[in-house]
């Protein structure tokens, strides 16, 4: 009888906050803790295969606030490896203000488009363009995108993640400001009318992770609506996600065996 080839997946898992990524690490076996600084970041196994023909590995760290601190986190993440391997996908998962109607508290956005919504090179370059990547749109791997969307979907459907309400697919803009303001947010959507949350960090680790050409993704849950009460609600909704965030990251590590990494 042949025994199958093993095939790994090393997944990089960043957040802003501890609260974003919860007690995911206690998910690990054989964790392995490197420090950078005030930067740590946690790599171990995470049981999907009881026949062990495939090997799933976790690295997770999370970066503060903000477009420079979330970038190097990215690249310290992106040039981590574990048992010798690669990053296979930089996810960023995180908490985010709601600035479309239709998006409320506790749904899940992901990001088809990420633009950084404070850039501005002008007149050398139009509003918003990343000189670096001539672009002021960057859109994650289709393949990983798509699995990841259908892999949340399926799961809502089958109501695994009760506490999560409706899955959305669309822009996300990235600035170094946190947003409570009702008339700063209409400004936004009269600049970006297709714009569905706010956050400070996705653009800015799509774009590190686009340049070192590691596929990314980019999965935010909505807390607040970026207005008045923005703040009162973020703090009230921390307290009660940070008991149940990696239940997202678990449904879609846990459904690896499916992704595009070990079909063939």
């Amino acid at each position: 009888m042949k025994v199958p080839s093993k095939k790994t997946l090393h997944i990089g898992v960043l957040g802003a906050m501890p609260e974003e990524v919860g007690n995911l690490v206690s998910c690990l076996n054989n964790i392995e803790k490197i420090e950078h600084g005030d930067l740590k970041i946690f790599s171990g196994e995470i049981n999907i295969d009881k026949n062990e023909t495939h090997k799933v590995y976790l690295s997770i760290s999370w970066s503060g606030w903000g477009k420079v601190s979330s970038a190097r986190a990215a690249t310290r993440l992106i040039g981590h490896k574990y048992e010798d391997l690669p990053l296979d996908l930089l996810l960023f998962t995180g908490v985010a203000g709601s600035v479309c109607e239709k998006v409320k508290q506790w749904d899940i956005v992901l990001a088809n488009n990420l633009i950084q919504y404070d850039l501005d090179a002008s007149p050398l370059f139009q509003r918003f363009i990343i000189p670096v990547l001539n672009k002021d749109k960057l859109t994650p791997n289709k393949y990983w995108y798509d699995w990841i969307f259908e892999t949340i979907k399926a799961n809502l459907n089958n109501k695994n993640l009760d506490r999560f309400k409706k899955l959305h697919s669309g822009q996300i803009g990235t600035g170094d400001k946190f947003i409570s303001n009702k008339n700063e947010v209409l400004g936004l959507k009269k600049l970006l009318p297709k714009l569905k949350a706010v956050e400070m960090e996705g653009c800015s680790v799509a774009q590190v992770a686009q340049q070192e050409g590691v596929p990314w993704v980019i999965l935010r849950v909505i807390s607040d609506s970026a207005n008045e009460t923005a703040p009162q609600d973020f703090n009230d909704f921390l307290k009660i996600y940070n008991k149940i965030s990696p239940l997202l990251v678990k449904i879609i590590v846990d459904n690896c065996l499916k992704s595009p990494k070990f079909i063939t």
